[in-house]
């Protein structure tokens, strides 16, 4: 089964732009999200920059370990807003 993420583009103010391989496009919000204990360590600016998709996750780099958060998560967590 091929992926549903085609890019993930971190914005500034802790959004990211994804792009779905159906051309469709969203803006997550994740600035309230870094500071809850499950995505706490995207607080960081550099670290949030790093954002990437890599299959269905959206991963980042942090001090040489890679987080993944599916897709699928961070839409969840975009329709509370």
């Amino acid at each position: 089964m091929d992926s549903a993420l085609k890019t993930v583009r971190p914005l500034p103010g802790y959004r990211l732009e994804v792009t779905f391989q159906n051309g469709s496009m969203a803006i997550v919000n994740m600035e309230q999200r870094v500071k809850t204990l499950r995505f706490s360590r995207l607080s960081s600016e550099d670290t949030f920059s790093t954002a990437r998709a890599e299959g269905d996750k959206v991963v980042w780099n942090d001090k040489g370990m890679t987080l993944g958060f599916y897709c699928n998560e961070l839409l969840d967590a975009m329709m509370m807003d």
